[in-house]
Protein backbone atom coordinates (compact mmCIF):
# COMPACT_ATOMS: atom_id res chain seq x y z
CA UNK A 1 0.00 0.00 0.00
CA UNK A 2 2.91 2.70 0.98
CA UNK A 3 4.74 1.94 -2.35
CA UNK A 4 1.51 2.43 -3.85
CA UNK A 5 1.19 5.98 -2.42
CA UNK A 6 4.58 7.03 -3.23
CA UNK A 7 4.03 5.70 -6.79
CA UNK A 8 1.04 8.09 -6.84
CA UNK A 9 3.30 11.16 -5.61
CA UNK A 10 5.64 10.50 -8.05
CA UNK A 11 2.88 10.44 -11.03
CA UNK A 12 1.80 13.54 -9.56
CA UNK A 13 4.87 15.27 -9.06
CA UNK A 14 6.10 14.29 -12.86
CA UNK A 15 2.62 15.56 -14.20
CA UNK A 16 2.83 19.21 -12.09
CA UNK A 17 7.14 18.96 -13.55
CA UNK A 18 5.73 18.32 -17.02
CA UNK A 19 2.98 21.36 -16.88
CA UNK A 20 5.39 23.47 -15.10
CA UNK A 21 7.89 23.31 -18.45
CA UNK A 22 4.61 23.49 -20.78
CA UNK A 23 3.61 26.75 -19.50
CA UNK A 24 7.67 28.15 -19.81
CA UNK A 25 7.42 26.54 -23.96
CA UNK A 26 4.30 28.29 -24.56
CA UNK A 27 5.05 31.05 -22.51
CA UNK A 28 8.39 31.31 -24.45
CA UNK A 29 6.73 30.53 -27.76
CA UNK A 30 4.32 33.40 -27.74
CA UNK A 31 7.31 35.71 -26.40
CA UNK A 32 9.51 34.47 -29.10
CA UNK A 33 7.41 36.07 -31.61
CA UNK A 34 7.31 39.77 -30.21
CA UNK A 35 9.63 42.76 -31.01
CA UNK A 36 11.50 45.36 -29.08
CA UNK A 37 10.84 48.80 -30.44
CA UNK A 38 12.73 52.17 -30.10
CA UNK A 39 9.99 54.85 -29.28
CA UNK A 40 9.26 58.61 -29.51
CA UNK A 41 9.97 60.20 -26.15
CA UNK A 42 6.26 61.85 -24.78
CA UNK A 43 5.71 65.18 -26.98
CA UNK A 44 2.57 67.16 -25.68
CA UNK A 45 0.51 68.94 -28.31
CA UNK A 46 1.92 72.01 -29.49
CA UNK A 47 0.56 74.51 -31.97
CA UNK A 48 -1.19 78.20 -32.39
CA UNK A 49 -4.38 76.22 -33.02
CA UNK A 50 -6.98 73.87 -31.59
CA UNK A 51 -8.53 70.99 -32.71
CA UNK A 52 -11.71 70.61 -31.91
CA UNK A 53 -13.17 66.92 -32.53
CA UNK A 54 -16.50 68.28 -32.69
CA UNK A 55 -16.61 70.37 -35.62
CA UNK A 56 -18.69 69.18 -38.75
CA UNK A 57 -20.36 66.38 -36.15
CA UNK A 58 -23.73 65.31 -37.19
CA UNK A 59 -26.33 66.77 -34.87
CA UNK A 60 -28.21 63.09 -34.07
CA UNK A 61 -26.34 61.49 -31.16
CA UNK A 62 -27.24 58.09 -30.86
CA UNK A 63 -26.32 56.07 -27.48
CA UNK A 64 -23.66 52.96 -27.94
CA UNK A 65 -22.40 50.04 -26.15
CA UNK A 66 -19.56 48.07 -27.84
CA UNK A 67 -18.52 45.91 -25.24
CA UNK A 68 -20.73 43.21 -23.74
CA UNK A 69 -20.25 39.33 -23.39
CA UNK A 70 -22.68 36.18 -23.63
CA UNK A 71 -23.09 33.01 -23.94
CA UNK A 72 -19.58 31.52 -26.17
CA UNK A 73 -16.87 28.95 -25.91
CA UNK A 74 -19.25 26.26 -24.37
CA UNK A 75 -19.72 28.48 -21.45
CA UNK A 76 -16.00 28.84 -20.94
CA UNK A 77 -15.95 32.46 -20.62
CA UNK A 78 -17.44 35.10 -18.34
CA UNK A 79 -20.93 35.89 -19.64
CA UNK A 80 -22.63 32.73 -20.00
CA UNK A 81 -25.76 34.01 -18.03
CA UNK A 82 -26.37 36.23 -21.35
CA UNK A 83 -28.12 34.81 -24.18
CA UNK A 84 -27.37 37.64 -27.30
CA UNK A 85 -31.25 38.01 -27.76
CA UNK A 86 -32.26 38.82 -24.64
CA UNK A 87 -28.87 40.95 -24.33
CA UNK A 88 -29.70 43.14 -27.42
CA UNK A 89 -33.39 43.56 -26.15
CA UNK A 90 -32.16 44.71 -22.22
CA UNK A 91 -29.96 47.28 -24.09
CA UNK A 92 -33.17 48.16 -27.16
CA UNK A 93 -35.69 48.58 -23.44
CA UNK A 94 -33.07 51.46 -22.50
CA UNK A 95 -33.02 53.19 -25.65
CA UNK A 96 -29.72 52.06 -26.96
CA UNK A 97 -29.71 52.71 -30.49
CA UNK A 98 -26.09 50.33 -30.92
CA UNK A 99 -25.77 47.19 -28.60
CA UNK A 100 -22.96 45.03 -30.24
CA UNK A 101 -21.31 41.93 -28.64
CA UNK A 102 -17.65 41.78 -28.11
CA UNK A 103 -17.30 37.88 -27.04
CA UNK A 104 -13.79 36.89 -26.02
CA UNK A 105 -12.06 35.83 -29.29
CA UNK A 106 -15.15 35.47 -31.67
CA UNK A 107 -17.59 37.97 -33.57
CA UNK A 108 -20.92 36.74 -32.35
CA UNK A 109 -23.17 36.96 -35.92
CA UNK A 110 -26.46 37.19 -33.79
CA UNK A 111 -25.99 40.49 -33.45
CA UNK A 112 -29.05 42.68 -34.30
CA UNK A 113 -29.38 44.03 -38.05
CA UNK A 114 -32.42 45.40 -37.77
CA UNK A 115 -31.35 49.02 -38.49
CA UNK A 116 -29.43 48.38 -40.91
CA UNK A 117 -25.36 47.84 -39.63
CA UNK A 118 -23.18 45.14 -37.96
CA UNK A 119 -20.34 46.13 -36.14
CA UNK A 120 -18.26 43.22 -36.09
CA UNK A 121 -16.26 43.28 -33.05
CA UNK A 122 -14.46 41.18 -30.31
CA UNK A 123 -12.54 41.46 -27.17
CA UNK A 124 -9.00 40.51 -27.59
CA UNK A 125 -6.98 38.99 -24.42
CA UNK A 126 -6.42 35.75 -22.61
CA UNK A 127 -3.40 36.95 -20.81
CA UNK A 128 -3.31 36.55 -16.80
CA UNK A 129 -3.10 40.42 -16.65
CA UNK A 130 -5.77 41.56 -18.65
CA UNK A 131 -4.04 43.65 -21.01
CA UNK A 132 -7.04 43.39 -23.14
CA UNK A 133 -8.00 45.21 -26.74
CA UNK A 134 -11.60 45.57 -28.44
CA UNK A 135 -11.41 45.33 -32.08
CA UNK A 136 -13.81 47.55 -33.85
CA UNK A 137 -15.11 46.55 -37.73
CA UNK A 138 -12.65 43.47 -37.14
CA UNK A 139 -11.99 41.50 -40.86
CA UNK A 140 -11.23 38.23 -38.90
CA UNK A 141 -10.08 37.23 -35.01
CA UNK A 142 -6.55 36.95 -33.79
CA UNK A 143 -6.04 34.24 -31.73
CA UNK A 144 -2.35 35.32 -30.62
CA UNK A 145 -1.42 36.62 -27.38
CA UNK A 146 1.38 36.57 -24.66
CA UNK A 147 -0.40 34.59 -21.98
CA UNK A 148 1.43 35.11 -19.01
CA UNK A 149 4.10 38.26 -18.29
CA UNK A 150 3.87 41.15 -20.25
CA UNK A 151 6.17 44.47 -20.68
CA UNK A 152 5.70 47.66 -23.31
CA UNK A 153 7.17 46.07 -25.86
CA UNK A 154 5.05 43.27 -25.94
CA UNK A 155 2.03 45.29 -25.58
CA UNK A 156 2.90 47.53 -28.66
CA UNK A 157 3.78 44.37 -30.75
CA UNK A 158 0.36 42.99 -30.02
CA UNK A 159 -1.39 46.50 -31.23
CA UNK A 160 0.71 46.83 -34.06
CA UNK A 161 -0.20 42.97 -35.02
CA UNK A 162 -3.90 43.66 -34.82
CA UNK A 163 -3.56 46.96 -36.32
CA UNK A 164 -4.24 45.41 -40.58
CA UNK A 165 -7.50 43.74 -39.72
CA UNK A 166 -9.40 46.25 -37.24
CA UNK A 167 -10.78 49.51 -38.54
CA UNK A 168 -10.50 51.46 -35.25
CA UNK A 169 -8.59 49.60 -32.08
CA UNK A 170 -9.41 50.42 -28.31
CA UNK A 171 -7.06 49.71 -25.64
CA UNK A 172 -9.86 48.29 -22.96
CA UNK A 173 -10.54 48.94 -19.26
CA UNK A 174 -6.28 49.68 -18.79
CA UNK A 175 -6.75 50.17 -15.07
CA UNK A 176 -8.57 46.89 -14.30
CA UNK A 177 -6.07 43.90 -13.67
CA UNK A 178 -2.87 45.32 -13.81
CA UNK A 179 -2.16 44.78 -17.39
CA UNK A 180 -1.54 48.47 -17.93
CA UNK A 181 1.11 50.53 -16.90
CA UNK A 182 0.26 54.39 -16.55
CA UNK A 183 3.77 55.19 -17.89
CA UNK A 184 2.77 52.28 -20.76
CA UNK A 185 0.33 55.50 -22.31
CA UNK A 186 3.04 58.02 -22.88
CA UNK A 187 4.69 55.58 -25.30
CA UNK A 188 1.97 53.01 -26.94
CA UNK A 189 0.65 54.21 -30.22
CA UNK A 190 -0.90 52.79 -32.96
CA UNK A 191 -4.39 52.82 -31.52
CA UNK A 192 -7.68 55.30 -31.36
CA UNK A 193 -9.52 54.97 -28.50
CA UNK A 194 -9.44 54.03 -24.73
CA UNK A 195 -11.97 52.46 -22.88
CA UNK A 196 -11.99 55.23 -20.14
CA UNK A 197 -15.34 53.92 -18.98
CA UNK A 198 -16.03 50.56 -18.02
CA UNK A 199 -18.10 48.87 -14.92
CA UNK A 200 -14.89 47.93 -13.08
CA UNK A 201 -12.52 50.59 -13.38
CA UNK A 202 -12.66 54.54 -14.52
CA UNK A 203 -9.39 54.89 -16.52
CA UNK A 204 -9.75 58.58 -16.18
CA UNK A 205 -6.00 59.07 -14.85
CA UNK A 206 -4.38 56.79 -17.61
CA UNK A 207 -6.31 58.67 -20.90
CA UNK A 208 -4.61 61.97 -19.15
CA UNK A 209 -1.31 59.95 -19.48
CA UNK A 210 -1.68 60.03 -22.45
CA UNK A 211 -3.29 63.06 -23.74
CA UNK A 212 -0.19 64.58 -21.77
CA UNK A 213 2.18 62.76 -23.90
CA UNK A 214 0.19 64.38 -27.10
CA UNK A 215 -1.22 61.31 -28.12
CA UNK A 216 -4.72 62.00 -29.62
CA UNK A 217 -7.09 58.89 -28.26
CA UNK A 218 -10.10 59.78 -28.19
CA UNK A 219 -12.58 58.26 -24.87
CA UNK A 220 -15.35 55.32 -25.68
CA UNK A 221 -17.14 53.99 -22.64
CA UNK A 222 -18.69 50.43 -22.35
CA UNK A 223 -20.93 48.28 -19.60
CA UNK A 224 -18.34 45.33 -20.04
CA UNK A 225 -21.03 43.44 -19.19
CA UNK A 226 -21.43 39.97 -18.38
CA UNK A 227 -24.31 39.73 -16.40
CA UNK A 228 -27.53 41.81 -17.89
CA UNK A 229 -29.25 40.59 -14.50
CA UNK A 230 -26.98 42.65 -12.33
CA UNK A 231 -27.74 46.51 -12.58
CA UNK A 232 -24.75 47.71 -11.44
CA UNK A 233 -22.94 46.50 -15.11
CA UNK A 234 -26.09 47.04 -16.85
CA UNK A 235 -26.28 50.56 -18.59
CA UNK A 236 -23.97 52.48 -16.35
CA UNK A 237 -21.59 53.32 -18.95
CA UNK A 238 -22.17 54.63 -22.66
CA UNK A 239 -20.80 56.18 -25.42
CA UNK A 240 -22.80 58.91 -27.45
CA UNK A 241 -21.53 59.43 -31.17
CA UNK A 242 -23.38 62.20 -33.43
CA UNK A 243 -24.22 59.82 -36.63
CA UNK A 244 -27.33 61.28 -38.37
CA UNK A 245 -27.05 57.51 -39.95
CA UNK A 246 -27.39 54.50 -38.17
CA UNK A 247 -24.28 52.87 -40.89
CA UNK A 248 -21.44 50.75 -39.90
CA UNK A 249 -18.79 53.05 -41.45
CA UNK A 250 -20.51 56.06 -40.13
CA UNK A 251 -20.49 54.60 -36.82
CA UNK A 252 -16.48 53.46 -36.78
CA UNK A 253 -15.01 56.78 -38.63
CA UNK A 254 -17.61 59.48 -36.31
CA UNK A 255 -15.30 57.12 -33.54
CA UNK A 256 -12.15 57.74 -35.25
CA UNK A 257 -12.68 61.16 -35.49
CA UNK A 258 -13.69 61.59 -32.36
CA UNK A 259 -17.91 62.76 -32.65
CA UNK A 260 -18.27 61.29 -29.27
CA UNK A 261 -18.11 61.27 -25.43
CA UNK A 262 -18.67 58.95 -22.62
CA UNK A 263 -21.36 58.67 -20.04
CA UNK A 264 -21.35 57.39 -16.67
CA UNK A 265 -24.86 56.81 -15.40
CA UNK A 266 -27.78 54.28 -14.32
CA UNK A 267 -30.24 52.61 -16.53
CA UNK A 268 -28.83 54.40 -19.65
CA UNK A 269 -30.85 57.08 -19.43
CA UNK A 270 -29.34 60.60 -19.86
CA UNK A 271 -30.75 63.89 -18.30
CA UNK A 272 -28.42 66.13 -20.30
CA UNK A 273 -26.79 66.20 -23.17
CA UNK A 274 -23.75 68.23 -25.09
CA UNK A 275 -25.81 70.98 -27.06
CA UNK A 276 -22.78 73.32 -28.27
CA UNK A 277 -18.97 72.88 -28.18
CA UNK A 278 -16.90 75.31 -30.25
CA UNK A 279 -13.52 76.56 -30.62
CA UNK A 280 -13.09 80.05 -31.80
CA UNK A 281 -9.22 81.00 -32.27
CA UNK A 282 -7.65 79.85 -28.56
CA UNK A 283 -11.40 80.12 -26.94
CA UNK A 284 -13.37 76.94 -25.77
CA UNK A 285 -17.32 77.34 -25.74
CA UNK A 286 -19.08 74.23 -24.11
CA UNK A 287 -22.79 74.07 -23.90
CA UNK A 288 -25.02 71.93 -22.65
CA UNK A 289 -29.37 71.22 -23.17
CA UNK A 290 -29.96 71.98 -19.39
CA UNK A 291 -27.75 73.59 -16.64
CA UNK A 292 -25.06 71.50 -14.80
CA UNK A 293 -24.00 70.75 -11.14
CA UNK A 294 -20.67 71.51 -12.38
CA UNK A 295 -18.20 71.31 -15.77
CA UNK A 296 -14.61 70.77 -14.53
CA UNK A 297 -12.04 71.63 -17.39
CA UNK A 298 -8.79 69.03 -16.89
CA UNK A 299 -6.02 69.83 -19.01
CA UNK A 300 -1.96 69.00 -18.75
CA UNK A 301 -0.98 66.15 -16.44
CA UNK A 302 -4.68 66.15 -15.20
CA UNK A 303 -4.79 69.44 -13.74
CA UNK A 304 -7.79 70.87 -12.96
CA UNK A 305 -8.01 74.31 -14.97
CA UNK A 306 -11.26 75.42 -13.75
CA UNK A 307 -14.40 74.95 -12.47
CA UNK A 308 -18.41 76.34 -12.95
CA UNK A 309 -21.55 75.17 -11.13
CA UNK A 310 -24.78 75.27 -11.52
CA UNK A 311 -24.60 76.43 -15.18
CA UNK A 312 -25.31 75.11 -18.61
CA UNK A 313 -22.13 77.06 -20.35
CA UNK A 314 -18.32 77.44 -20.09
CA UNK A 315 -15.80 79.83 -21.78
CA UNK A 316 -11.87 79.13 -21.41
CA UNK A 317 -9.35 80.46 -22.87
CA UNK A 318 -5.74 78.37 -23.62
CA UNK A 319 -2.92 79.84 -21.94
CA UNK A 320 0.50 79.19 -23.03
CA UNK A 321 0.97 76.34 -20.90
CA UNK A 322 -2.29 74.51 -22.10
CA UNK A 323 -1.69 71.67 -24.89
CA UNK A 324 -5.61 69.98 -24.31
CA UNK A 325 -8.24 70.83 -22.20
CA UNK A 326 -10.94 67.90 -21.69
CA UNK A 327 -14.15 68.48 -20.25
CA UNK A 328 -16.38 66.66 -17.12
CA UNK A 329 -19.64 67.61 -16.84
CA UNK A 330 -21.83 66.61 -14.04
CA UNK A 331 -25.65 66.13 -13.27
CA UNK A 332 -27.94 64.61 -10.67
CA UNK A 333 -28.20 61.39 -13.05
CA UNK A 334 -25.17 61.24 -14.94
CA UNK A 335 -21.76 62.53 -15.76
CA UNK A 336 -20.27 63.26 -19.32
CA UNK A 337 -16.73 62.76 -20.35
CA UNK A 338 -15.97 65.19 -23.33
CA UNK A 339 -13.43 64.32 -25.75
CA UNK A 340 -10.21 66.53 -25.40
CA UNK A 341 -9.47 70.07 -27.58
CA UNK A 342 -5.91 69.59 -28.03
CA UNK A 343 -3.06 71.73 -29.73
CA UNK A 344 -2.06 71.58 -33.38
CA UNK A 345 -0.44 72.80 -36.23
CA UNK A 346 -3.62 73.69 -37.96
CA UNK A 347 -3.14 71.74 -41.04
CA UNK A 348 -3.02 68.16 -39.96
CA UNK A 349 -5.27 66.16 -38.15
CA UNK A 350 -3.92 64.68 -34.93
CA UNK A 351 -3.78 60.76 -35.03
CA UNK A 352 -2.49 58.60 -32.28
CA UNK A 353 -0.31 56.89 -35.78
CA UNK A 354 2.10 53.85 -35.15
CA UNK A 355 5.41 55.52 -34.83
CA UNK A 356 7.24 53.13 -32.56
CA UNK A 357 10.48 51.76 -34.35
CA UNK A 358 11.20 48.41 -34.83
CA UNK A 359 14.68 47.28 -33.04
CA UNK A 360 16.01 43.69 -34.89
CA UNK A 361 19.20 43.87 -32.95
CA UNK A 362 17.15 44.10 -29.74
CA UNK A 363 14.39 41.72 -31.24
CA UNK A 364 17.28 38.48 -31.67
CA UNK A 365 18.90 39.28 -28.44
CA UNK A 366 15.51 38.38 -26.50
CA UNK A 367 14.93 35.75 -28.94
CA UNK A 368 18.51 34.06 -28.29
CA UNK A 369 18.06 34.99 -24.56
CA UNK A 370 14.44 33.22 -24.23
CA UNK A 371 15.50 30.12 -26.56
CA UNK A 372 18.53 29.65 -23.96
CA UNK A 373 16.18 29.79 -21.24
CA UNK A 374 13.69 27.36 -23.02
CA UNK A 375 17.00 24.74 -23.36
CA UNK A 376 17.89 25.58 -19.47
CA UNK A 377 14.40 25.14 -18.45
CA UNK A 378 14.10 21.52 -20.33
CA UNK A 379 17.47 20.64 -19.50
CA UNK A 380 16.20 21.23 -15.52
CA UNK A 381 12.78 19.10 -16.12
CA UNK A 382 14.39 15.95 -18.05
CA UNK A 383 17.16 15.94 -15.20
CA UNK A 384 14.48 16.62 -11.66
CA UNK A 385 11.86 13.50 -13.92
CA UNK A 386 15.17 11.37 -13.56
CA UNK A 387 16.23 12.08 -10.56
CA UNK A 388 12.00 11.73 -9.35
CA UNK A 389 12.22 8.23 -10.66
CA UNK A 390 15.50 7.06 -9.44
CA UNK A 391 15.08 8.24 -5.95
CA UNK A 392 14.03 4.86 -3.59
CA UNK A 393 12.27 5.77 -0.69
CA UNK A 394 12.64 3.14 2.11
CA UNK A 395 9.67 2.01 3.50
CA UNK A 396 9.76 1.13 7.90
CA UNK A 397 7.04 -1.24 8.98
Amino acid sequence: MAQLLIRLLKITASAFLFLLWLALFLSIIQHIQSRRYTFMPPQPFTGNYLYNPYTGADTVWRKCNFHAHTHAWGGLTDGRSNEAPDLINKYRQMGYDVACISDYHSINPQQDTASGYFIPVYEHGYNLFKAHRLVLGANKVSFFDISLWHNLHDRQYLLERLQPDAKVLAVAHPKFGGGHHLEDFTRLTGYQLMEVLNHYRLSDKYWDMALSAGKPVWIIGNDDNHNIAKPDETGVKWTMIAANQLQTDTLLNHLKRGFAYGVSGKNGQNDIYLKQFRTDSLTLYIETDVPALEIKLIGQNGQQKMLAQNTPTITYTFAPDDTYIRAEISSPACKLYLNPVVRYNGIQQPENKFTAQHYPAATWLMRAALLLLLTAGTAGAILAYKRLWRTKVVVFS
